[in-house]
């Protein structure tokens, strides 16, 4: 039984870790979205053929 609460639990923490990172994102991209900021990503080349 002990066996069975711990795992229940675990699988709780990790879903609420999920829901809450979702819902940072959202609230760091609606931030971003207000402010305007723009981020540019300069890529080196060097991968690939």
């Amino acid at each position: 039984m002990k066996k069975r609460i711990e795992v229940i639990m675990a699988v709780l923490l990790l879903v609420g870790a999920c829901i809450f990172a979702r819902e940072g994102v959202h609230v760091v991209d609606s931030l971003q979205a207000q402010k305007g900021e723009v981020c540019i990503v300069i890529d080196a080349g060097h991968g690939g053929s």
